[in-house]
């Protein structure tokens, strides 16, 4: 009788922990289950800046993400705007200013016949002289850097461009100097530069060769 009952007991014992086990082995699913259903999608963000990848920037040249949404609204008239390299500029003498470029609509894979322009309060500003070294037909912007090339602590620019030829494209770069109160380029100088293809090289051969860019 007694192992009647010791046997029982064991058994009742065994059952109750069973139990206690399957009901403590369906809550992660059920969980998984409700995290699942509670996911939301993260659309993945968009890059601060669709600059040459490894081009420098000077710190605190461009302005903040809103103010680029702005400088895409700016009325361009019949050139829309080719958003990749156009920028919201934030350095002297253009603060609180757009680094526009706009391109003929009739071309955008690549966008040919392109031109830049700084805007204030939606007004431009400044066409940028020289643009592709006199080339007038073919070209648009396919890189640029905003930085310090001179070590005078103005925020110059580089403008990578590039132009179509039978023979296939060809580079037609560009360095704009800052002296303060506006943005200049020799066109002679910029042609030590034609062969490069990326920021990075120009600014380099700029800062080895600062007299030939910016005024002594």
């Amino acid at each position: 009788m007694r192992k009647y009952l010791f046997f029982c007991a064991a058994a009742s014992l065994l059952l109750a922990a069973c139990g206690s086990v399957n009901e403590t082995a369906g809550k992660p699913a059920a969980n998984s289950r409700a995290k699942a259903e509670n996911v939301v999608a993260v659309p993945p963000k968009e890059p601060a800046m669709p600059i040459e990848a490894g081009a420098e920037i000077a710190p605190g040249s461009l302005g903040s993400k809103a103010a680029r949404d702005h400088c895409y609204e700016i009325d361009t008239g019949d050139f829309p705007i080719w958003k990749p390299q156009t920028f919201a500029i934030e350095f002297e003498p253009f603060q609180d200013s757009c680094f526009v470029t706009t391109h003929n609509p009739e071309y955008d894979d690549p966008p040919m016949e392109s031109q830049i322009a700084i805007y204030r309060k939606d007004k431009k500003a400044l066409d940028l002289p020289g643009m592709f070294n006199g080339v007038t037909h073919g070209c648009w912007v396919d890189g640029v850097g905003f930085l310090d090339l001179n070590k005078d602590g103005r925020t110059d620019v580089v403008v990578v461009g590039k132009c179509q030829a039978k023979m296939g494209d060809y580079n037609e770069n560009m360095v704009y100097a800052n002296d303060g109160k506006t943005l200049t380029t020799n066109e002679t100088a910029n042609t030590w530069i034609s062969e490069m293809r990326t920021v990075k090289a120009v600014a380099a051969h700029a800062r080895e060769n600062p007299e030939m860019f910016f005024k002594q």
